[in-house]
């Protein structure tokens, strides 16, 4: 596997394709509504978790279209990704840069991450909008009865 780079490049360049990276702005942009209302009690709504599952699972269906574009199975893929950790491990070889892939492909799998990538999205569209930079949104927030500050 020498010379030619990583023997994951291909699958990395998948989900860097321009039309996958398309399909998830698209994604982010039809639902970055639901991301602009917090709770008052801190916790999130419940949507925002379906909306993940949906996110990793077009993670996990573009993978297998790689695959098979590749001519490779899932079962393949993982005996490749196994055979290349036990490389890594036993000699410390590392220049399929197999961490750099996993950290890669499972950037899906980190519900921060996905926040993240919401928020940017709503604050992108609020600025379309014109509520740029430097500007504020007044909210009223109610407390609970009983409940103060911190």
């Amino acid at each position: 596997m020498s010379g030619g780079g990583s023997s994951l490049e291909p699958i990395l360049r998948g989900f860097h394709d321009a039309g996958f990276q398309a399909v998830i702005q698209q994604f982010a942009a039809e639902r970055a509504l639901h991301f602009q209302a917090t709770c008052p009690d801190g916790s999130q709504p419940l949507i925002w978790t379906q909306y993940f599952n949906e996110y990793r699972e077009l993670f996990e269906e573009h993978l297998r279209q790689i695959l098979h574009s590749l001519g490779m199975t899932e079962d393949t893929f993982h005996e490749l990704c196994g055979y290349l950790q036990e490389i890594e491990e036993n000699l410390g070889d590392d220049s399929e840069n197999l961490y750099g892939y996993i950290k890669a492909i499972t950037s899906s799998e980190d519900y921060d991450a996905f926040l993240q990538l919401m928020f940017a999205e709503v604050q992108r569209q609020q600025q379309q909008a014109g509520a740029g930079p430097g500007t504020s949104q007044e909210i009223d927030v109610v407390v609970p009865e009983g409940m103060g500050p911190g």
